[in-house]
């Protein structure tokens, strides 16, 4: 059969680099839609854990003193105060995570107040690698000698 010149049957070299280059190009802007996910997923997730770690600590932290009266909230926060903040704990992915525990001294009226003293008592959880990036903060206010 003789070839005309206005046939023109299947795709040529030309179309063919063409829609591989397309194609590259929407699979790469995938690949980058998906480590972008990756990283916010990690991210959460490490959030997620600070978060719960931070939650026990105040939660510890208040229920050493709860129901307890003057006598024996007192001297029970001043030892909350002291303990301190505990050893880096990793997330579910490994990463170490630290945690910064600020609390307010036991006031000196405790024993002698009508009132409840109000004492504050702050978490915060970082990157162990990177103090400044903050992955949680918890905070409460607990009232002294409420039974």
């Amino acid at each position: 059969m003789k070839s005309t010149a206005g046939d023109d049957e299947g795709f040529g070299l030309v179309e063919v680099m063409v829609s591989m280059m397309l194609f590259a190009i929407v699979l790469l802007m995938t690949v980058g839609l998906l480590i972008s996910a990756l990283k916010a997923s990690a991210r959460n997730s490490s959030i997620e854990s600070a978060t719960q770690w931070a939650a026990e600590q105040v939660d510890a932290a208040h229920a050493a003193v709860a129901g307890l009266d003057y006598s024996k909230a007192c001297p029970k926060w001043t030892d909350v105060v002291n303990a301190g903040s505990p050893a880096n704990r990793p997330d579910g992915r490994g990463m170490a995570m630290r945690m910064v525990v600020t609390a307010d001294a036991t006031p000196a009226s405790c024993m002698t107040s009508n009132v409840p003293p109000v004492v504050t008592y702050t978490v915060k959880v970082v990157e162990a690698a990177h103090p400044t990036r903050v992955l949680a903060t918890s905070s409460t206010k607990i009232a002294l000698g409420l039974e």
